[in-house]
C-alpha cells in the first residue's frame, strides 16, 4: 500500500556491528507558507530486547541531525530559541523514536535557483551501537514528511495502533513492499543514503596523485566503521595531501583474542592494501598509523609483524615514507601498576580473554613450538618484547611519534601507561585542580547552563594554546535534573565503595605525609624534562640525575595526579555528562583541553635503577610492578627516539571522549581531534559538515 501523501520518504535498514548510515537530505520548497518539515527515526526492534541490553547488544542506535550551514568554528544561532536545529539522541532504544523538525531558514539554506526557489539541506547520521555480537541484527526506520502525526501512524505496529484505538492502518495493509522502501514521493525532496562501505571508500580522493595511507585501529569493545567515523571525517577533510583513511574491520567483536592475533590480522591487511593499491595503479607514498586505546599496541605489533614477515627493508623497497605514529589513550606499558589487585586478578583469569592477560603483563605459557633463539621470548609478556627490534628501527623512521593521554577521568588507560611513563611532573601543574575544573564544567554543561567566559584558560605549567573544540552539532535533549542526580548519586556511591576519588581514608590520614613522600620519590624516578622542539637540545643545564638527587628537597614541586578508577570509568561509559547546547553552538564557551604538549628525548630520561632483587620481589610487589613498566618505557625512549606527549583533561567518559566515539555525546574531545588534525597532520581550520 502506498504511503500517505504527507509522508514523502520511508526507508528501513538492518544494522549489524559497526554499521552506519548517513542521509543527505535536500528539499526545494515551493510553498512560501511552509516553515519546516520533519525527520523521524525509529528503532523498530521489540521493546523486550531492552532486558538483553548487555548480553548480545545493546540494541540501540545513535542519531544526529545538523543543517548544512553549521560551522563549528563560528557561533551558531538558531532562528527560534525554542527549536534545537542541531540535535542528537545518544541512545535510541528499542521502540523509541527520534523526531526532529527540519527548519527552512538561513541555517539550512543551501542555494537559491534562477526561479527564486530555495533549496535546503541537512545531514543525518544513524549509527549502530551493538558492541559484542557480530551476528546480532537491529532494524530501524527513517522517514521524512510534513505531517508528524501521520508519520507516527505510518510507523506504528499493529499492537500499538489497536491500543490507541486506531483501526485505519493494519500491519499487513500499510507495510510497504520491497520496491516501495526508499522511494521518494515528493518532487522537491532528494535523499541520498551512504552506507558503511560508501563512508569508508577504498579508493583515494585524487586519482594519479601520491597517496597518504592512514591506518586507523580501534580499541577494545569498539569497531572501526562507526566508532572511528568522526576521526575519519576530520582526516579526510584535509586538503594538503591525498589522504586515504582505512583500517581493518575484522577485529570488531573479537578484541579479546590478544594483541598477537589482533596485530597479525592488521599487519596482513595493511600489506594487502598496499599491494592492492599498487596493483590498481596508485602510488602509496606515505603511511601513518593512528590507534585508540588497545589499537596503539595492536598497530605497533602489526608494524613488527610486517617487518618480521616481509623483511626489515619492506617500506624502503616499497618506497613508502613512514609519516606519523599516533596513539590515543593507549596502554603501551600495560595496566599492571595502574589497576587494583582484584581487577588485575580477574583479567589474569581471562575476563577479557588473552587481551586482558597481555595488558597485565602476564607471561605466556611455554609452548611446544619453539624457534631457534626464541626460548626466553616465549615466556616474556608480549608488551615487554613489543618495543624490541625490529620495532626500534621502524619507530625511528617515523617523522613524528605522538601519544595523547588523559590526565584525569580515565581509569581504563591511566596517565602513566598512556604517556609512556616519563613526564615532566613539575611542569604539569596541579592536576587535581583540573579535575575540580572538569566537575564544574561537566555540571554546568549537563544542566544546560553555560556561564563560562571566553577567557577561561588553564594556568598550570606547560600550557599550550589549544584550538577551540571543533565539530559539531546541537543537543537534542538536555538531561533532566533526575538524570543529573542519578549520575551524582551513583558516582558518590562508587567513590565510597571503591575510593574512586583518590582521597585517603580517614583511618590512614595520619600516615599520609609519609606515603606522599614515598610516592614522590617513585615519581622522581620517572620524571623527565620536556622540550618545545623536536630535536634534543645540545646543552642541558640540569641532568636527570641531579633532579633525582634533589627530589627530597623538592617534594612540593611534584604534582602527582589523582589515581583514576577503572570501575568508575566503566560506569561513566554508560552514564556520562554530555555537552550542553551552548557548548555545541558557541565555540567561545569551550574550555581548551590541551594543557601539556612537549617533546621528550632520550637525553632527558633519568638513568635506570632497579629496586627489586630476586628476594625482595615478594615483599615489594609495587616496586616490582613499577620496575616492569620502567623497563618497557626505557625501550621506547632509546637514543634517536623522541616522543611528542600531549596531555589532555576531559570530563567523563574521557576514554571515549578523546577519540570522539560519538560526534556529540563525546563532543568534549573535539579539541583533541582538532589538535591531531592541525598539529600532527598539518591541516587547516575548515568547517566540517558531514
Amino acid at each position: 500500500m502506498p504511503l500517505p501523501p504527507t509522508v514523502w520518504y520511508k526507508d528501513k535498514r538492518t544494522f549489524r556491528l559497526g554499521d552506519v548510515c548517513r542521509y543527505q537530505i535536500r528539499f526545494t520548497n515551493r510553498d512560501a507558507l511552509r516553515t519546516h518539515i520533519y525527520f523521524r527515526a525509529k528503532n523498530i526492534e521489540k521493546a523486550g530486547l531492552r532486558a538483553f541490553h548487555l548480553v548480545n547488544g545493546p540494541f540501540i542506535v545513535y542519531c544526529h541531525v545538523i543543517p548544512c550551514n553549521y560551522d563549528p568554528h563560528v557561533r551558531f544561532v538558531p532562528e527560534s530559541p525554542a527549536n534545537n536545529e542541531v540535535c542528537f539522541r545518544n541512545a535510541l532504544k528499542p521502540g523509541q523514536t527520534f523526531n526532529v523538525p527540519l527548519c527552512l531558514n538561513g541555517n539550512s539554506l543551501d542555494l537559491v535557483n534562477a526561479d527564486g526557489l530555495a533549496t535546503y539541506a541537512w545531514s543525518c547520521d544513524v549509527m549502530c551501537l551493538i558492541v559484542l555480537n557480530r551476528r546480532a541484527q537491529l532494524l530501524f526506520v527513517v522517514m521524512v514528511g510534513e505531517d508528524l502525526p501521520e508519520m507516527r501512524r505510518a510507523s506504528r505496529s499493529a499492537l500499538t495502533s489497536l491500543s490507541k484505538g486506531d483501526f485505519a492502518f493494519s500491519a499487513r495493509d500499510d507495510e510497504p513492499t520491497d520496491s516501495e522502501w526508499g522511494v521518494l514521493a515528493h518532487a522537491g525532496l532528494e535523499v541520498l543514503c551512504a552506507g558503511t562501505d560508501a563512508l569508508w571508500p577504498r579508493q583515494p580522493r585524487l586519482v594519479g596523485r601520491p597517496v597518504h595511507l592512514v591506518i586507523v585501529t580501534h580499541g577494545i569493545f569498539l569497531n572501526l566503521t562507526a566508532d572511528m567515523l568522526y576521526l575519519r571525517d576530520m582526516l579526510l577533510s584535509l586538503r594538503l595531501d591525498n589522504y586515504l583513511v582505512d583500517g581493518y574491520r575484522g577485529n570488531a567483536g573479537h578484541t579479546e583474542r590478544g594483541i598477537h592475533r589482533l596485530g597479525a590480522a592488521v599487519a596482513n591487511y595493511v600489506a594487502g592494501r598496499i599491494a592492492e593499491l599498487r596493483a590498481e595503479g596508485h602510488c602509496v607514498a606515505r603511511l601513518s598509523f593512528v590507534g585508540h586505546s588497545l589499537g596503539g599496541p595492536v598497530q605497533l605489533y602489526a608494524l613488527k609483524h610486517i617487518l618480521s614477515t616481509h623483511g626489515t627493508d619492506y617500506f624502503e623497497r616499497q618506497h613508502i615514507l613512514l609519516a606519523n605514529f599516533v596513539c590515543l589513550a593507549s596502554p603501551m606499558l600495560g595496566v599492571l601498576s595502574e589497576i587494583s589487585l582484584w581487577i588485575s586478578w580477574f583479567l589474569d583469569l581471562g575476563t577479557l580473554g588473552k587481551t586482558g592477560r597481555d595488558l597485565t603483563l602476564l607471561k605466556k605459557l611455554p609452548t611446544i613450538k619453539r624457534r631457534a633463539g626464541s626460548r626466553f621470548g616465549m615466556v616474556r609478556p608480549v608488551l615487554e618484547t613489543l618495543p624490541d627490534e625490529p620495532v626500534q628501527l621502524a619507530l625511528k623512521l617515523f617523522g613524528l611519534r605522538v601519544v595523547y593521554a588523559n590526565a584525569v577521568n580515565d581509569g581504563i588507560v591511566p596517565l602513566r601507561t598512556s604517556a609512556l611513563l616519563y613526564l615532566d611532573w613539575e611542569a604539569l601543574g596541579d592536576v587535581r585542580d583540573l579535575k575540580d575544573r572538569l566537575k564544574l564544567m561537566a555540571g554546568a554543561d549537563t544542566s544546560g547552563a553555560s556561564e563560562r567566559s571566553s577567557g577561561d584558560t588553564v594556568e598550570a605549567g606547560g600550557v599550550v594554546s589549544a584550538s577551540a573544540n571543533t565539530t559539531a552539532s546541537n543537543v537534542g535533549q538536555i538531561p533532566s535534573d533526575s538524570a543529573i542526580n542519578l549520575l551524582e548519586k551513583y558516582t558518590t556511591f562508587l567513590s565510597l565503595i571503591f575510593n574512586t576519588n583518590g582521597e585517603t581514608p580517614s583511618h590512614k590520614k595520619g600516615r599520609r605525609p609519609k606515603r606522599i613522600k614515598k610516592r614522590i620519590k617513585r615519581y622522581a624516578r620517572i620524571s623527565a624534562k620536556g622540550s618545545d622542539i623536536s630535536e634534543s637540545a645540545q646543552t642541558q643545564t640540569d641532568t636527570a640525575d641531579d633532579e633525582i638527587g634533589e627530589a627530597d628537597d623538592e617534594v612540593n614541586s611534584f604534582n602527582i595526579p589523582p589515581k583514576a578508577s577503572a570501575v568508575e570509568s566503566a560506569f561513566n561509559s554508560l552514564i556520562c555528562p554530555i555537552p550542553s547546547r551552548d557548548y555545541i553552538d558557541d565555540p567561545e564557551t569551550r574550555t581548551p583541553v590541551i594543557f601539556h604538549d612537549k617533546f621528550y628525548h632520550f637525553d632527558n630520561v633519568p638513568k635506570s635503577e632497579s629496586h627489586t632483587g630476586a628476594i625482595s620481589k615478594f615483599f615489594r610487589y609495587y616496586d616490582w610492578r613499577m620496575d616492569k613498566q620502567v623497563k618497557i618505557a626505557r625501550k621506547y625512549h632509546s637514543p634517536d627516539l623522541s616522543w611528542r606527549k600531549v596531555l589532555v583533561y576531559l570530563p567523563p567518559d574521557a576514554h571515549n571522549n578523546i577519540v570522539v566515539r560519538r560526534r556529540f555525546a563525546n563532543g568534549y574531545g573535539w579539541g583533541v581531534i582538532e589538535h591531531l588534525r592541525q598539529e600532527i597532520f598539518g591541516g587547516e581550520k575548515v568547517a566540517a559538515w558531514f
